[in-house]
């Protein structure tokens, strides 16, 4: 299959690899989208620690189920549409244990410290899967990963209807979070230092820019 490889900090290629193949507890996903995270540079620069290389990135995606491994049972079915969350926790360490798998001790991510989605296929466990609903296409799937972290923000923000917010930045992650401020019945004003980007914001319902 073809994939983008990160060979070594700043060497970047588009490569034939072999398919992959699911793993006890696994299924392979043929990806239909993948979006590109501020992440994914940081690897291609070689500023992202936990990364080794060589490593095809992609973290942020959605596909078809092709293929299960042994253990999967009847969780996943071949044909399945998917978004898949990239998080890897070992479940067992303190941190896992208290609901804090983003501190887990032995932390990892698909795309991250393990091979990704920037590939035809990409083999991830079954159970970081979930169901994407008919009408969803892959690309609305690929944007379930950073959704939900826009979405657990607010949570621990608190949001309540005319509070005002001021979101630094209109990147993804940006208008993102103010789509859902909006939706949550709050006043936005965005700031970017890329006028560029400020009409899509107010697109996105911001007031002010």
């Amino acid at each position: 299959m073809r994939a983008v490889v990160v060979d070594e900090p700043g060497t970047v290629r588009v490569a034939e690899v072999p398919d992959p193949a699911p793993g006890p507890g696994e299924v392979v996903v043929r990806v239909g989208a993948c979006g590109i995270c501020g992440t994914d540079l940081h690897i291609a620069d070689g500023h992202f620690p936990p990364t080794p290389y060589p490593i095809v990135p992609g973290h942020e995606f959605a596909g078809e189920v092709v293929a299960l491994g042994p253990d999967v049972g009847t969780a996943r079915t071949v044909g399945e549409r998917v978004a898949v969350d990239p998080s890897l926790f070992c479940g067992a360490c303190g941190p896992c244990r208290a609901g804090r798998g983003n501190l887990c001790a032995d932390w990892g991510a698909t795309g991250d410290t393990v091979d990704g989605a920037f590939a035809e296929y990409v083999a991830v466990p079954a159970a970081t899967c979930h169901r994407m609903p008919e009408g969803m296409t892959d690309r609305q799937g690929a944007l379930v990963e950073p959704v939900s972290c826009a979405v657990h923000g607010l949570r621990r923000i608190g949001v309540e209807v005319g509070e005002r917010f001021l979101v630094v930045g209109a990147g993804t992650m940006g208008l993102i979070l103010s789509r859902l401020l909006r939706a949550s019945g709050a006043r936005v004003t965005v700031v970017d230092h890329d006028p560029d980007r400020l009409p899509r914001a107010r697109e996105q319902g911001a007031e002010a820019v």
